[in-house]
């Protein structure tokens, strides 16, 4: 199936939402979660899952669990995911050697992140800011080839939907206290059990893509603006914790899937002017997302002080979103440039090489 760009685009804006909730938080204070700012700070990663699955399903639908494809699967992900979270890593491992006294490398940690594996037994172990997400995703890719194989059967696949909802709903009303702030309990957030039902939820609105597709753009744009005005507008505030818990997280989780369906459906090639600019986001948007700590860092220790002494908060905020914010676009669109997108052609090609290998004659039994 061809891919979707209205997608990617979304994904790129959701990832500038975040960029712009951090900078916030580490300069004038974390958002409210009466703000929208606020709510996207959490629910921009959540509809990250959502996106993920989605655009999973629609590339690999057809997956047939033989060992060839599941190596084929697994290497395009590797090279899709792998090389910049090394480069977040590394750069923000030196960052911690150039600006800590005395600092001595956790090497089980680190290897734990150029491996991609700590997501599967010590998720609070990532290294570059946001790397906790990309920890969840390398399991969720594990998940996925279940997935496929359960949907072929409805109930095998609405057996797999109790388990992980039931899961999601035990973190978010028992597991999550609301009397305690979402930072206190950050470590059992991240947990890829309490965010394995938003990929879940992708994989599901990818299927009704495949099956029951928008013939126009009049109700997917009605249904998105909804899903806007009802996540902007519904009565929470406080701390993060008061949106991730109880019938909020409900309530929010049903709001983001509800948009990235509308979003699926939405046919925006036709309005040029937009999306080109929208493909550029959407493009960097890894890139953006990953090395904007690492913007951060290097940013806050070698510019600011050359412009203020001693900044206030809302200088800092302008300082981030004047010089920092525009640092990490740049540096972002030269990664995904020169070294995202390689990555992603090698590994495409080593995938094709090992097709058209298995189908040379007297190997067709192994195609697939």
């Amino acid at each position: 199936m061809h891919r979707i760009s209205s997608i990617d685009y979304i994904r790129g804006l959701l990832a500038l939402c975040v960029i712009i909730y951090h900078f916030m938080s580490w300069s004038t204070g974390t958002p409210d979660s009466s703000t929208t700012l606020g709510r996207l700070g959490v629910y921009a990663v959540s509809t990250f899952y959502i996106i993920s699955g989605i655009s999973l399903y629609l590339a690999y639908s057809n997956l047939t669990c033989s060992s060839q494809n599941l190596l084929n699967y697994f290497t395009k992900r590797i090279f899709r995911i792998a090389p910049l979270y090394w480069i977040a890593t590394l750069l923000t491992g030196l960052y911690l050697y150039l600006a800590t006294p005395n600092f001595t490398i956790d090497w089980e940690k680190y290897i734990s992140n150029l491996t991609l594996t700590f997501g599967y037994y010590q998720p609070k172990n990532y290294v570059p800011v946001g790397g906790w997400s990309i920890g969840n995703e390398m399991v969720f890719y594990a998940l996925f080839p279940f997935l496929i194989v359960l949907a072929k059967n409805k109930w095998t696949y609405f057996c797999a939907s109790l388990v992980l909802g039931s899961i999601y709903f035990y973190f978010s009303s028992y597991l999550l206290i609301p009397t305690q702030t979402l930072a206190q309990q950050w470590t059992t957030y991240i947990n890829p059990f309490n965010q394995a039902f938003l990929f879940f939820i992708g994989v599901s609105i990818g299927i009704m893509r495949k099956t029951h597709g928008s013939a126009d753009n009049l109700y997917p744009t009605i249904t998105l603006i909804f899903a806007c005005i009802a996540f902007i507008y519904w009565p929470a505030d406080g701390n993060q914790i008061n949106i991730v818990t109880g019938f909020n997280r409900v309530f929010f989780t049903f709001t983001c899937g509800v948009a990235c369906w509308a979003v699926l459906n939405l046919n925006l090639e036709s309005k040029k002017y937009i999306t080109s600019i929208l493909k550029f986001i959407g493009d960097i948007s890894y890139s953006a997302y990953l090395l904007h700590g690492v913007a951060f860092f290097y940013t806050s220790k070698y510019l600011l002080p050359l412009i203020y002494s001693t900044p206030t908060p809302h200088e800092k905020l302008q300082f981030f979103c004047i010089i920092t914010l525009p640092l990490t676009i740049i540096l972002s669109h030269f990664v995904y440039k020169y070294i995202e997108t390689p990555f992603i052609n090698f590994g495409k090609h080593l995938t094709n090489r090992s097709r058209q290998h298995n189908l040379l004659p007297g190997r067709q039994q192994n195609s697939e």
